[in-house]
């Protein structure tokens, strides 16, 4: 329960920034702001599967995988803070303060990102409301002084996402258990044991966040940024429920670590309930956005364009397959097969050329590209359940 509540606050956090774009930017504001924000959603899964999912499942507290992970955190954050600033100036959303707001955005979240993958380690899944809810006051109350100056822009949102993110990170700091608080040591790096798990759940990681990124720029390109504003919408509208799949996944992957022991047909059957109760929860909830779409569409454009319920159904149908999905994939990793589930998981993005030929053919059908890229995740569970965790779930048989 602390789980989900955790990730129910997380939705609300990401739901300030996503609902201000979609009211004050226009269409095409709120796809420019989706692609930037999607982008920064995307290095921070990389380092969520690099040090987040390395934290999880290995020994954190081993001087070297720790001093390992100080580096990895730092180098990942830092590096992206740098690229976000540069393609900031490069897309020309201002000057060299616009740039700086934009990379320290990056950093900040991809920070935040990190300790909130250590309390959820810590069991310390209560605390997170307080670190989600502050930093989204905040990040509301930056947007509100801005607002009141002058028209939103791009880069106010990101101005309010990095400084809402710094007040996450102290929060997160505040109330971690003093032994689990980033520090020392720094030296001795046993990196080549975190780069060997960390990299594959990293790549794994990426393919989501990859995915919808480019299926942003596959209809801006064919169809335009007015086209695409209206579907994003309709994600901004099923978020939480996206917001849902990704938390579970962050609480299945400890809760298969801590029982690796047990037998793998055992675990298998653990994975088959858990991938069933996940997409159920999820289908609940998609259900009640898409009947209040009428109301919610309206009040989340202020009226200024429709929101289309073929593409809310979309994202949501998008957000079941995906929870049908994590169980047996956070289930493979625990086994140390998340090579293999990187290797099925580009089944995901196969679905990619279906919403190419769709926008191609009928760049004025693109509110049903959600629903074309939820064909996706069903074939990479099925794979995944049926080619990487049944053969490990067989008991062994004697040979002579």
């Amino acid at each position: 329960m602390g789980a989900l509540v955790a990730q129910g606050t997380l939705a609300v956090s990401g739901l300030v920034l996503q609902v201000a774009a979609a009211r004050e930017l226009g269409a095409a504001g709120l796809a420019a702001f989706s692609l930037g924000y999607g982008a920064v959603v995307l290095v921070t899964a990389v380092c969520s599967g690099l040090v987040g999912d390395s934290l999880t499942v290995l020994d954190r507290h081993d001087p070297g995988v720790r001093a390992a992970l100080h580096r990895l955190a730092t180098g990942v954050a830092v590096g992206t803070g740098l690229l976000g600033a540069v393609l900031a100036a490069w897309a020309g959303w201002g000057g060299l303060a616009a740039a700086a707001w934009v990379g320290l955005a990056t950093l900040a979240f991809v920070v935040e990102d990190v300790l909130r993958r250590l309390m959820m380690a810590t069991g310390g899944y209560w605390k997170l409301p307080a670190v989600d809810l502050g930093g989204a006051a905040v990040a509301l109350g930056v947007l509100a002084v801005s607002a009141s100056r002058s028209p939103l822009e791009v880069v106010d949102l990101f101005a309010a996402l990095a400084v809402g993110q710094l007040v996450s990170c102290a929060l997160a700091v505040l109330l971690l258990p003093g032994g689990e608080r980033p520090g020392r040591p720094w030296r001795g790096a046993h990196l080549r044991v975190v780069l060997a798990f960390g990299v594959w759940r990293a790549a794994g990681q990426t393919v989501r966040p990859l995915t919808l990124t480019l299926v942003r720029l596959v209809v801006i390109g064919a169809a335009g940024a007015a086209a695409y504003g209206p579907v994003e919408a309709a994600r901004v509208l099923t978020s939480p429920t996206l917001v849902l799949v990704a938390g579970l996944g962050s609480f299945l992957l400890p809760w298969f670590a801590a029982a690796r022991h047990r037998p793998p047909g055992e675990l298998l059957r653990r994975a088959d309930r858990a991938a069933l109760a996940a997409a159920g929860l999820v289908a609940v909830v998609v259900g009640v956005t898409v009947l209040a779409t009428p109301w919610l569409g309206p009040l989340l454009t202020d009226g200024d364009y429709p929101v289309p319920s073929a593409s809310v159904a979309g994202w949501g149908a998008y957000a079941v397959t995906g929870a049908l999905l994590l169980p047996y994939a956070g289930l493979a990793s625990v086994h140390g097969a998340q090579r293999a589930v990187l290797g099925w998981r580009t089944v995901e993005m196969a679905a990619l050329l279906g919403v190419l030929v769709l926008v191609v053919l009928r760049p004025t059908a693109a509110e049903w590209a959600p629903a074309v890229l939820a064909l996706g995740p069903v074939g990479a569970a099925a794979a995944v359940r049926w080619r990487v965790l049944v053969p490990r779930s067989r008991p062994a048989v004697p040979t002579s």
